[in-house]
C-alpha cells in the first residue's frame, strides 16, 4: 500500500510550516509533498526513499572536478544559456593571440 502524504506542523524561526496537499509526478525529481512557509514559498520537500536513492546514483556521476559548478548558481546559469546559444548556431571564432 502507496504511503498517504502526511500533513506535518513545525516551528522555524517562530513560524509555523504547513505541507501542501498537491503530490507532484512531474520533473526531474518525483516529489510527494512541499512543506511551505506561511507566505507560501517553498522551504523543502518530502521524497519517497526510493526516489533518494537514484538521486544518490544520479549524483555520484558527477565528476568532483565539475561539482563547484552545481554550487555555484550564477555559473550554472551562465553555463546553461551559452549551451543554449551554441546550440542556435550563435557562436564566434575567438583569436587566442588577442587575448
Amino acid at each position: 500500500m502507496p504511503l498517504q502524504p502526511l500533513c506535518l506542523y513545525a516551528f522555524l524561526s517562530g513560524e509555523c510550516i504547513i505541507t501542501t496537499t498537491i503530490k507532484q509526478e512531474t520533473g526531474l525529481i518525483k516529489v510527494r509533498q512541499y512543506i511551505i512557509d506561511s507566505e507560501g514559498h517553498k522551504v523543502a520537500a518530502i521524497i519517497d526513499i526510493e526516489e533518494l536513492r537514484r538521486l544518490g546514483e544520479v549524483l555520484k556521476n558527477i565528476p568532483s572536478s565539475e561539482v563547484w559548478l552545481y554550487q555555484n548558481s550564477e555559473a550554472f546559469e551562465d553555463v546553461q544559456k551559452g549551451l543554449k546559444e551554441a546550440s542556435e548556431g550563435k557562436i564566434s571564432k575567438l583569436n587566442l593571440d588577442d587575448l
